[in-house]
């Protein structure tokens, strides 16, 4: 379902950025208890998010997923720990998941409390690995110049 796409498969321009927001959107539609799902760069930009109506404002995505992985970094740092791979804030209501995607990016979930969180964890692990491979430093610089747009 989420397994690496071989990279001579890998689109680009266009189709990459199309690819990239289809990844996201399968995600969402596809993993139960999903409320929201935001790709921010290393310098907290939001990049794409796929969400459903109620789900958080865009504007809150990127300083949030941003806010969390600082957090979980300074933390790492002042118990001279390798860095944080995954963060989980737990909330009444709902929970929020930062994974790191390898080049400094972020994949932010907000999920329902309910959800079974073994399964979401192996569910981003696995889209993780596919966004790594799309996200290129080209497709990073057109996601943030429709950011920006």
């Amino acid at each position: 379902m989420y397994d690496p796409l071989p990279r001579a498969t890998v689109p680009s321009g266009g189709r990459a950025v199309g690819e990239f927001r289809w990844l996201l959107d399968r995600f969402l539609d596809q993993t139960p208890g999903i409320l929201d799902v935001a790709v921010v760069s290393a310098d907290g930009v939001l990049l794409s998010r796929a969400a459903l109506p109620e789900a958080v404002a865009p504007e809150l995505a990127a300083p949030i997923a941003s806010g969390v992985a600082a957090l979980a970094a300074a933390g790492s740092q002042l118990l001279a720990a390798p860095p944080a791979q995954r963060t989980v804030v737990e909330m009444q209501h709902c929970v929020l998941i930062v994974m790191a995607v390898g080049d400094g990016s972020m994949l932010a979930v907000s999920a329902d409390a309910a959800v079974d969180r073994a399964v979401l964890g192996y569910e981003m692990t696995r889209l993780v690995r596919r966004v790594g491979q799309v996200l290129t430093p080209a497709l990073r610089d057109t996601l943030r110049r429709s950011a920006d747009a």
